[in-house]
């Protein structure tokens, strides 16, 4: 039945099963980001232009880190199929590596802090910005902490612990906003920087949340052990070879789209604080291809380390089936009610006209976005890693961001120069993703 192979109820139930809770948990994640744009740019363009360019610049230096630990959860999932006694031992390698990427983090978010005048912004928006930035700077330790522990529930098929997490962390979020931004009950009123003090007790409470559901859920062991006798050195290397270049691919598309919000800042503040809100509405919709994705990954992580080539390509077909029915589903919709959603996070006219042209181009790359990101979390499941690291490295910097800066600062197309340059990118992505997928598992098949 070769149709089956294309589209299989039973593996599209069990990716939405396991998918489900990640795509609300990132929903929740980017809910957060929209809520704070939405409460901070009712104070005007200039706090809503300074919490993009500031949230910009912390994804582009936490973003390596959080490429790294994404190949947890695969590997968790893997080492329980085969040699479960081993299980303790790579969750301990997994803590330690958070713990050095989280100090790394760290010092170059301080680094990049003290010199925050390379990006070259208005002077408005750059003292908007740093006070804001530092609190951001502070929350990537429980960030961090949140992610590993994330990792490990998901890895043991517990979806749902992220979730919880995320959604109760959004209300607590969207009550300090109300709080700390607008001066509530007998607060001062913040503004921007206000936003960054919920921002970081909201992170704190999932970092906790996640802490304390490892430690205490029946279904997970959490081995504190691991510290007291020795971190097998394999493990180490097996999650740095993947987690790395997986780093690599998130640091080079991220910086791509944060090279773009630079970009911006150099057009003007309109331009910066359309790109913040039309990002962020992309941002949306892609959380669903990541949260399958992630699905995607968990599964072929079990069946790649049980060498079910066959199964490992059905997982992938119906897995890029389900994330493209959804994206197209969101491209009508971007392309349909641009503006009124636009106008959701600004007032100002000029901001919403641009935001709305840039709406159309998010449209268009929606399914090849999702396509993308598919491919990234089947081949990270299939511990291929490096090659994808090449790829974005070359689509993204050789090619989207001197086409953007060309585009943008040069020509009269301004911003929509600098999206058009993004999606050329992310159509090469999906096209060169896919097609090493498709190879890879048909090489093992064919074997």
């Amino acid at each position: 039945m070769p149709n089956n192979r294309y589209y299989n109820p039973k593996i599209i139930a069990s990716l939405l099963k396991l998918g489900a809770p990640v795509v609300a948990g990132n929903v929740g994640l980017v809910l957060m980001g929209l809520i704070d744009n939405a409460m901070v740019g009712s104070l005007g363009y200039v706090p809503l232009a300074a919490a993009g360019i500031s949230n910009t610049v912390y994804f582009i230096v936490t973003i390596f880190g959080i490429g790294v630990l994404m190949v947890f959860s695969a590997n968790i999932a893997a080492e329980q199929t085969q040699k479960e006694a081993e299980t303790e031992n790579l969750i301990g390698a997994s803590l330690l590596i958070n713990v050095l990427v989280s100090i790394f983090t760290f010092v170059v978010l301080l680094i990049v802090y003290h010199n925050f005048g390379i990006f070259d912004q208005t002077d408005t928006v750059t003292n908007a910005a740093l006070p804001y930035l530092k609190l951001l700077i502070y929350s990537s330790w429980p960030m961090f902490l949140y992610l590993t522990f994330k990792s490990v529930s998901d890895g043991h098929n517990l979806t749902k612990a992220a979730m919880y997490a995320t959604l109760l962390a959004l209300v607590l979020n969207i009550f300090l906003n109300w709080v700390f931004i607008f001066g509530n009950l007998g607060s001062a009123k913040y503004g921007l920087t206000g936003a960054g003090y919920a921002t970081f007790v909201s992170r704190s409470f999932m970092a906790l949340f996640m802490l304390l559901y490892c430690v205490y859920h029946h279904k997970i062991v959490f081995y504190w052990k691991t510290f007291k006798t020795k971190i097998y050195k394999k493990h180490i290397n097996t999650l740095l070879a993947l987690g790395i270049p997986s780093g690599g691919q998130f640091f080079f598309e991220v910086s791509a789209f944060a090279g773009a919000a630079i970009i911006a800042g150099w057009i003007g503040e309109h331009e910066l604080a359309a790109h913040t809100v039309a990002i962020q509405l992309a941002a949306f919709t892609y959380m669903f291809a990541s949260g399958i994705s992630v699905a995607g990954m968990i599964k072929t992580g079990e069946t790649w380390a049980q060498k079910k080539y066959q199964k490992t390509l059905d997982i992938g077909r119906n897995t890029f089936l389900l994330v493209s029915i959804f994206m197209a589903i969101s491209a009508l919709i971007f392309v349909l009610f641009r503006i009124p959603m636009v106008r959701l996070f600004a007032e100002n006219n000029e901001v919403v006209i641009i935001a709305s042209e840039l709406m159309i181009l998010a449209a268009f790359f929606q399914f090849f976005d999702g396509i993308q990101a598919v491919s990234l979390g089947l081949l990270r499941g299939m511990n291929d890693t490096k090659i994808p690291s090449y790829i974005t490295l070359v689509v993204y910097w050789a090619v989207a961001l001197p086409l953007a800066y060309w585009l943008g600062i040069h020509t009269q197309l301004a911003m929509t120069g600098v999206w058009i340059a993004l999606t050329l990118a992310l159509i090469l992505a999906s096209i060169f993703l896919y097609i090493r997928f498709i190879n890879i598992t048909k090489s093992q098949i064919q074997q």
